[in-house]
């Protein structure tokens, strides 16, 4: 009998040692929800007096990848943002908190490694050692805020049933979102900003098909968006490769309820910036590069390219 695929969920935490499976702290609402388990079969090609190309087949080493997807949770997307923004400073007494996420410049420069659970009928299963490549976000008229991540992990575990309970903060809306460009409100038809680190599986032999370590590079920001052409100014700032600010923000609730999320780079420039004449009115298709600066940095100072402020109920210590 098929077994349904809407009952799965999904789950993360926080580890101790890179690897070590810990059960889930936290469930997250899901749309996107594909794992890749990697394998890596080893051939036998050793010829043995016969047309033949394969005489065997030996486990080689292992991992998986994750291919994620939701909607903007303000509490729940902090895990995701620790994942590729590691400097995290959290301020206030009580609620509401304020987490600023940038580029980790001291020590290994690492996110702290992560469980993600998956619990479906058939089973538990646990993807330690979690270090992500990709983090996206998403904005248009309609729908709500959007959010797509790839990460890459040691090989499932699995464990035993564990009881989901599910966030009560309400995702945003997309006509919450705000959007300023130089500092100035800007009307943006849609939208994407994606944040980005090369990810590298370090394997070796160990006597273990687990790798030594999932390390993950350099943090690059780069995005789109669709604005009405009212003027050239835009159009100007491409051709002139004009450097100005980037912000997408939006904030729900009050006082202790108060929740939101701003993504801000203080640097960016236009990589297009042409206008498109396919509709009864001129549009703007923009695409940019962030770049690194010491405005946006956080505690461990050096360079980022981008700054994430997340407010919420979440205390202090929770994400990393």
């Amino acid at each position: 009998m098929p077994k349904p695929s809407h009952l799965a969920v999904l789950g993360v935490a926080k580890e101790v040692t890179p690897g070590t499976p810990v059960a889930a702290t936290k469930w997250i609402p899901w749309k996107t929800l594909t794992p890749k388990d990697d394998v890596n079969l080893i051939q036998d090609q050793g010829q043995r007096g016969a047309p033949v190309d394969v005489f065997g087949l030996y486990g080689g080493q292992k991992g998986a990848e994750l291919d994620l997807g939701g909607d903007v949770f303000a509490d729940t997307i902090g895990w995701l943002l620790a994942s590729v923004l590691p400097d995290l400073v959290t301020t206030g007494a009580s609620a509401p908190f304020s987490h600023v996420f940038s580029t980790l410049c001291t020590g290994d420069t690492q996110p702290t490694p992560q469980t993600w659970t998956i619990y479906d009928p058939l089973g538990t299963w646990q993807y330690p050692g979690a270090q992500f490549s990709e983090l996206g976000f998403k904005w248009n008229a309609d729908g709500l805020f959007e959010w797509s991540a790839k990460a890459t992990t040691w090989a499932y575990a699995t464990t035993t049933t564990p009881t989901p309970s599910f966030t009560a903060v309400a995702p945003s809306p997309n006509w919450q979102i705000i959007g300023q460009i130089g500092g100035v409100a800007t009307f943006m038809q849609d939208g994407e900003l994606t944040i980005k680190r090369n990810v590298t599986a370090i394997r070796g032999s160990a006597g273990t098909q687990n790798p030594y370590r999932i390390w993950s590079g350099d943090v690059s920001v780069e995005g789109k968006a669709t604005l009405v052409m009212e003027s050239n100014a835009q159009r100007t700032a491409f051709q002139a490769a004009t450097v100005q600010s980037f912000d997408v923000a939006y904030t729900q609730g009050a006082a202790a309820a108060l929740n939101g999320l701003q993504l801000h780079c203080s640097q960016v420039a236009y990589t297009e910036g042409t206008p498109s004449y396919g509709k009864e009115y001129i549009e703007l298709p923009v695409s940019f590069t962030a770049i690194g600066n010491t405005s946006d940095i956080g505690a461990s100072g050096g360079y980022s390219p981008i700054k994430a402020t997340l407010q919420n109920a979440i205390a202090a210590n929770t994400y990393k």
